[in-house]
Parts: C-alpha cells; structure tokens; sequence
C-alpha cells in the first residue's frame, strides 16, 4: 500500500491551467504518457505535506488562516527537474510564497514529521508546478526538450488553497483567495 500524506496546495485560474496543460500535452503527444491526467491530479503547486493530520482541527486553523488571504499573480519564469523524473515550472520565490509558508508552518507546526525530507518547510522551499512525471532518464530528457522548445514565461494566477490527500489524489477542502 502506498503512504498516504496530506498536502496544501495552490490551484490557479482556468486562463494558467490552460498554460500548464498545453505544454502538459505536448509532452504527452510524443511520449504517450501522461501521469498527471490518469492519476486525477490537477496542476497545483504545493506548499505544505503531513504524514498526519487532525482533519477537523485542521480545518479549522486553516479556515481561520485563508480567509485573511487573497488571489495572487506568481511569475513562472524557468523549467526544472526533480530526481530525473518529474519536470515542472518553477516560478519566482516572491513575498506572497515566503509569507504563506511561514504563516503556514507556524500554524501547522505540530503537524511537521523532522524526519521527513521537506522541501515544504520555510528556507527549504522549491515553488514547482510539475508538468510531466514518472518518466525514465530518456523520457526526461526529450520532455525537457519539448517543453524547452514551448515554454515562455508568464503570469499565473492563484485563486485557491485545496486540502488534499495523496494516493489516491483525492481533495478534502478547498479555500477560495
């Protein structure tokens, strides 16, 4: 059985989910492969993982945290690649992330697993969209190649913060900004 986590994460508008999915598929027409869109899992960009949580009580902090919070533009502006095998867009590291992942950590802090590998945590955090994953050392490379060839920078707009739960991708709240 596969590890089930929970995760925040940013949704963004209909107008940046069609930029994702464009170069989403352009990956997929010469791959034939697409395990974002079999496994059900939109494009989002997320900012916190627990092993474990509190649902109720969770929901509750989060609820009072996000409605302080509003839809923010983020400037995708590089391509990137984790462990070979996922592919992703990396915006700019901008004061809206910096003080969302603060004010998330210190209001989740007792939820945050040490022994976790997080790249989620404040000073430690990669902002990533990931575009194409799963794919072998030959796959990545002609991925990148593709979306190399497509990818401009641009604007995207961030207008949610979904609760979510991992494996299968499964969402349990969602926050509108």
């Amino acid at each position: 059985m596969k590890n089930k986590m929970f995760h925040l994460a940013l949704y963004f508008d209909e107008k940046t989910n069609q930029k994702f999915s464009f170069l989403n598929k352009k990956v997929e027409k010469e791959l034939h492969q697409n395990y974002l869109e079999n496994h059900h899992i939109p494009f989002h960009l997320t900012i916190a993982t627990y092993k474990e949580i509190e649902e109720k009580k969770f929901i509750e902090q989060a609820n009072q945290l996000f409605e302080k919070e509003s839809s923010q533009e983020l400037y995708f502006v590089s391509l990137g690649c984790f462990q070979k095998s996922t592919l992703y867009l990396l915006p700019v590291y901008n004061e809206f992330l910096n003080q969302l992942i603060l004010k998330i950590y210190q209001t989740f802090d007792e939820y945050v697993s040490i022994s976790q590998k997080n790249r989620y945590l404040p000073y430690h955090f990669v902002p990533h969209v990931s575009i194409s994953r799963k794919l072998n050392e030959q796959q990545t490379s002609q991925a990148f190649k593709i979306l190399n060839h497509y990818f401009e920078p641009f604007y995207g707009k961030v207008i949610q913060v979904a609760l979510v739960k991992t494996n299968p991708y499964q969402e349990i709240k969602i926050w509108n900004l």
